[in-house]
């Protein structure tokens, strides 16, 4: 086409009216000549020596047109020469973008290759595929030669997504460190924190100064409890938005601005998790932003918030945790969150997005620099998105205290706790070992000190450890929820490894410790020694004035028909110790309802939440620890106040084992128990009448004598001192027994008796029967009751010389007796093995309840706030658990009574199937 102009051109022999223009043909008009060239003849000519540049040409053969380059022309050849080319038209032009003329080819010279018209380096790889293709050439070049600052902000982003998706950082690393050592980058934003060296967070986080004080009050105008956070916006095109309040930018699960506004305050662990359907972002309208953010200071300047890639550390190998983050590693300044450059291939976004913040240990009511942390999913492809749609996404906002603060306070207390085990667990072994001298003969009693030591050792240390962990609980969950400056925070819950296994652990072994003692309580309390003693006379004596209104044959009749004692009596009182013995002041029910009532009734469990206060909010993440303190607390305190209460209206309202003593007396039946060697209980059941079988009105006239006065007292002592005014009224005594004692009733009544019972049970082992029944069928009840009566009768003397000796017999426990269950000192002491009468302690307190579940309240309390902790931790619902804990207690209370039952029925000789 210009060949056909500049023919018809000359053709026509247009002449320009100007000496210094001529004519273009391409614009059918005369001109100047460009700058540069002069006109001779009719022709711009092109001056390679112009103000040094150097220019290239057209042929003035064939046109006038005169184009600037960076190589020169050279007239005689009419050809070419630099950074130009000889086209079809032999017309000179520039080759595009950067690359220069080899052999008449635009080529690019070195190790350098071309891409998309631009001649890059080897290490620019990185642009290899997706839309980097197409930008990252162009804003390498435009960056790079130009210093244009779309194409920074272009070249910047596309750094931020090839990071997230190749494997190896090194080419990324070596481009970006490239570009920015050339000359004159000032348009080049810094994408990577101190790209030329490694820095360890603790560097950045602590030495970035951030004047504001964070705290938890309102009206300090100096001071902050929720931190201003400010996000700034880049779209691949290189545009930026302008500076702007972070709402829920981050968030690709729902929240509102108030969700947003939460996790602002200061100290509260937000946190945001749901499954997010990701086709939405393969519609072309959706345009991948990258941001970064920035935090707001006291004094109105702006401070950026790093960003933590998971797995970068910038040059490749790998990186360690810290005290605050991560060492040997770098930080951005920019991230995405939804890479959809790619699509309709594959999307990569953030699947994992947590601001972490740790408070200061520099300066009081101040904290270190924040960052984000992200983990980004591999490439997920549009026939896995299709299929799958949606995919899990977690945000959150967590505020931390140094660990070295943490662990410092828990290992402190730790130690302390282990020394008072040992302190604890020697006390009582010392104890043991005192009220069990090894003269009892015991067998093999080294061994069966040791067993004993291994138990005891077990009891303390789970019961100390509760303590311990409640205490330090409580240390965290007060100085944490109602601290107003900055004081304390809590672990990071999703380093759940470090900071709350060793938590979890400790508490299962102390939850399995706690259960073998347990289970070793109940089967000593299944195996204590329990003999009752009928104080009623074989005959019946009726008062006389019933005898006159009798005629003396019909009296006699009676008289000999009732000559025996009646066994109902000694059922019913067996059947009382039966029922105490799964008897508690703490309802396990109303326990529960009240625990269940206050935890999902008023939501109290939500004051777990890992928020410095005591507002509710489903949002937030619970914590372990807030939630276990949280749990013990509650339930400790509703069973601590079961207990106060009955102690406050026990006047009134008294409780079972009181009325138990009452009907022992009334029922003339008095109990021994022994429940060690050496060691037992006596309750005292002698009816101040002297009889207690007899009509209804016997037992109303009865009452009406004691209530008089008449008769004598209920006490074992009926002579008091003026020390002891009480003796002849107290009916419960502790006792240590001498050998000679102990080897009576082991002579006397029990192995005798034992081998009675298993001959019986032995020619009847057949009958299934014997496994609830406790007394087998074919036992000789006769013989049973002969052999009962002559210890009986061996007992009821040894009562009497106490009751003679009752100066010497009778003693008062010593406050430190009392204190550390310490026997008395001649125990130990020789004649202590000869005598046969027991020491008496008065126990007005029924020590003797230690047999029963209500003597050990506060330990089955506790060990119920264990079990309902465990389901707590173990389900993490509290209506199960409440029904979980409730379930164990209940086998537990079955498991006792089934064993004591059989032990009752086996002492007492009285069968199973009287024991309702």
């Amino acid at each position: 086409m210009l060949f056909i102009l500049f023919i018809i051109q000359s053709i026509n022999g247009q002449v320009c009216e100007t000496a210094d223009q001529f004519y273009n043909p391409l614009a059918s008009k005369c001109e100047a000549c460009p700058a540069g060239t002069g006109l001779i003849s009719n022709q711009c000519i092109c001056d390679s020596t112009i103000n040094g540049v150097p220019v290239n040409s057209v042929c003035p053969a064939e046109t006038n047109l005169c184009v600037s380059d960076t190589g020169s022309w050279q007239n005689s050849a009419c050809s070419c020469s630099g950074h130009a080319i000889t086209l079809p038209t032999n017309i000179c032009q520039q080759c595009p973008n950067n690359q220069i003329n080899v052999s008449g080819k635009c080529s690019c010279s070195g190790s350098s290759f071309a891409s998309d018209n631009y001649c890059v380096n080897l290490y620019v790889n990185v642009f290899s595929d997706d839309i980097a293709q197409t930008l990252g050439p162009k804003a390498y070049d435009g960056c790079n030669l130009y210093n244009d600052m779309v194409s920074c902000q272009q070249l910047a982003n596309l750094f931020i997504l090839k990071r997230s998706t190749v494997s190896t950082e090194k080419d990324f690393n070596y481009l970006y460190n490239a570009v920015l050592t050339f000359q004159n980058k000032k348009n080049m934003p810094n994408i990577i924190h101190e790209a030329s060296t490694t820095v360890t967070s603790v560097t950045l986080i602590e030495n970035t100064p951030i004047q504001m004080q964070v705290n938890f009050k309102e009206d300090r105008a100096s001071s902050l409890n929720k931190i201003p956070f400010y996000v700034m916006e880049y779209y691949i095109d290189g545009s930026v938005s302008e500076l702007k309040p972070l709402q829920n930018q981050f968030q690709l699960c729902s929240a509102s601005y108030g969700d947003t506004d939460l996790a602002s305050n200061f100290g509260v662990s937000y946190k945001n998790d749901c499954d997010v359907d990701f086709t939405k972002y393969l519609d072309s309208n959706y345009k991948t932003i990258f941001y970064s953010v920035w935090i707001k200071d006291i004094d109105g300047s702006f401070i950026q918030v790093p960003i933590k890639i998971a797995d970068y550390d910038g040059n490749g190998n790998g990186e360690t945790e810290n005290e605050y983050g991560y060492t040997n590693t770098k930080f951005l300044w920019r991230f995405f969150m939804v890479d959809n450059l790619k699509s309709p291939s594959e999307i990569i976004y953030a699947k994992q997005v947590r601001l972490i913040s740790y408070l200061s240990t520099k300066e009081d009511d101040k904290t270190f620099l924040p960052y984000f942390y992200i983990i980004y999913s591999e490439p997920i492809t549009i026939t896995s998105i299709e299929t799958e749609k949606y995919y899990p996404v977690k945000y959150g906002h967590y505020y931390y205290q140094a660990k070295t603060s943490f662990y410092t306070v828990a290992s402190a207390l730790l130690i302390v706790a282990h020394v008072l085990i040992i302190i604890v667990w020697f006390i009582r072994i010392y104890v043991w070992s005192k009220r069990n001298p090894s003269y009892t003969g015991q067998n093999d009693w080294c061994m069966y000190l040791t067993i004993k030591s291994f138990y005891v050792l077990l009891d303390t240390w789970a019961e100390v450890i509760f303590y311990y962990l409640a205490i330090f609980t409580g240390y965290l969950f007060c100085f944490f929820k109602f601290q107003q400056t900055i004081y304390i925070l809590m672990p990071d819950l999703s380093d759940y490894a470090n900071n709350y296994r060793p938590f979890e652990i400790l508490f299962y072994m102390m939850f399995a410790c706690r259960l073998i003692s347990m289970f070793n309580l109940i089967l000593r309390q299944a195996d204590v020694q329990v003999f009752f003693i009928d104080w009623e006379k074989s005959e019946v004596l009726r008062p006389r004035e019933l005898a006159e209104k009798l005629d003396n044959n019909i009296l006699r009749m009676v008289e000999q028909a009732q000559s025996k004692q009646s066994a109902w009596r000694m059922i019913l009182i067996a059947n009382e110790f039966n029922e105490l013995q799964i008897y508690r002041i703490v309802s396990v029910e109303w326990t529960l309802l009240f625990v269940g009532f206050f935890l999902e009734g008023l939501q109290w469990i939500d004051l777990g939440q890992e928020q410095p206060n005591l507002q509710l909010d489903k949002t937030i993440p619970k914590n372990y620890v807030l939630q276990y303190f949280l749990c013990t607390f509650l339930y400790m305190a509703i069973g601590l106040a079961q207990i106060i209460i009955q102690k406050l209206f026990d006047i009134w309202f008294p409780i079972l084992v009181e009325d138990f003593v009452d009907l022992c007396a009334i029922s003339n039946v008095s109990i021994l128990i022994l429940d060690d060697v050496l060691h037992g209980y006596y309750i005292h059941g002698e009816n101040p009448i002297g009889y207690a079988e007899g009509s209804s009105e016997h037992l109303a006239n009865c009452l009406h004598y004691e209530a008089l006065g008449k008769g004598k007292k209920r006490g074992f002592i009926q002579e008091s001192s003026l020390q002891h005014q009480d003796d002849v009224d107290l009916q419960t005594f502790e006792l240590f027994l001498p050998m000679r004692f102990r080897e009576a009733y082991e002579k006397v009544y029990n192995q005798e008796l034992k081998q009675k019972t298993d001959n019986a049970q032995y020619q009847n082992y057949n009958e299934i029967r014997i496994l609830r029944q406790g007394v087998p069928d074919g036992l000789d009840m006769a013989l049973v009751q002969t052999i009962k009566d002559t210890f009986s009768f061996y007992l009821k003397d040894v009562l009497t010389q106490v009751r003679t000796n009752f100066a010497k017999c009778v003693r008062d426990k010593l406050p430190v007796q009392r204190f550390f269950d310490y026997p008395p000192a001649d125990l130990e002491e020789g004649y202590f093995k000869e005598q046969s009468m027991p020491v008496f302690f008065r126990d007005p307190d029924q020590s003797f309840k230690s047999m029963f579940f209500c003597g050990h309240e506060f330990f089955f309390l506790i060990t119920d706030t264990m079990i309902f902790n465990f389901w707590m931790i173990l389900t993490n619902n509290t209506y199960l658990s409440l029904m979980l804990t409730y379930l164990i207690s209940a086998g537990i209370f079955n498991f006792r009574q089934w064993v004591g039952e059989r032990n009752l029925a086996d002492q007492s000789k009285i069968d199973s199937r009287f024991l309702i």
